[in-house]
């Protein structure tokens, strides 16, 4: 059985295309622009706090951090999600790790800020670090199918009772998780040999799209 490699991305030959818009490069650089901002990625660098904390830790007041977090929320360089009562910031490192060359010459898109449906639904179905139930409606099964896929790496492959292992640590229907991210294109199987799928998940059929209530075992809407 073949094991996928990781793909690089390919960046626009010298002289070559723009890929990303001077508007999206100049968005990036204001973010950047304004030294609180940049004390706040270095704040967050490694855990994410909340807005309150990290207005005490900058003597700030609460209002002005807010506004610093809008721009670099925005700008892709800060993520954001809900735990209990306080929204978590923290910051996008691997947005950060793209070059200035390759920003200004276009071989690298800015990063993009976090998808806000995509934010509602993890906040919705995941507590604190486990999934609270299986989503009924398929679009948002599927986000939370996309996220579930990131705990296995491409180019690795695992045997069923790994895949079943990793999933039964958010919820206990490991069965139907692991049953639809292969049904998704997310997962791969080969006589009981998963590996991730890199790349875009596989389409699903007109039926499969048409059904947005598809009841499974422990599911609500």
């Amino acid at each position: 059985m073949p094991r996928p490699r990781p793909r690089r991305a390919a960046l626009a030959p010298r002289g070559g295309p723009v890929r990303a818009s001077a508007n999206d490069q100049a968005a990036l650089f204001r973010a950047l622009s304004h030294p609180a901002r940049v004390t706040l990625l270095r704040l967050a660098w490694d855990d994410a706090l909340s807005g309150e904390m990290l207005a005490r830790l900058m003597n700030l007041a609460p209002a002005t951090v807010s506004h610093h977090l809008s721009q670099l929320t925005e700008a892709g360089l800060m993520t954001v999600r809900q735990d209990g009562h306080h929204r978590l910031f923290g910051t996008n490192r691997p947005a950060l790790d793209l070059t200035l060359s390759a920003l200004v010459r276009g071989e690298a898109a800015p990063p993009t800020p976090e998808d806000p449906y995509r934010a509602r639904v993890l906040r919705a179905f995941l507590k604190g670090g486990k999934l609270t139930r299986i989503p009924a409606q398929r679009k948002k099964r599927d986000v939370i199918l996309r996220e579930l896929a990131a705990l296995f790496e491409p180019g690795r492959t695992y045997t069923e009772r790994e895949v079943s292992d990793a999933l039964a640590e958010y919820h206990p229907d490991f069965f139907t998780l692991r049953r639809e991210l292969v049904g998704l294109g997310l997962l791969a199987r080969d006589r009981g040999v998963y590996w991730r799928v890199t790349g875009e998940a596989a389409p699903r059929t007109p039926q499969m799209a048409d059904d947005l209530t598809l009841r499974l075992p422990g599911t609500v809407e």
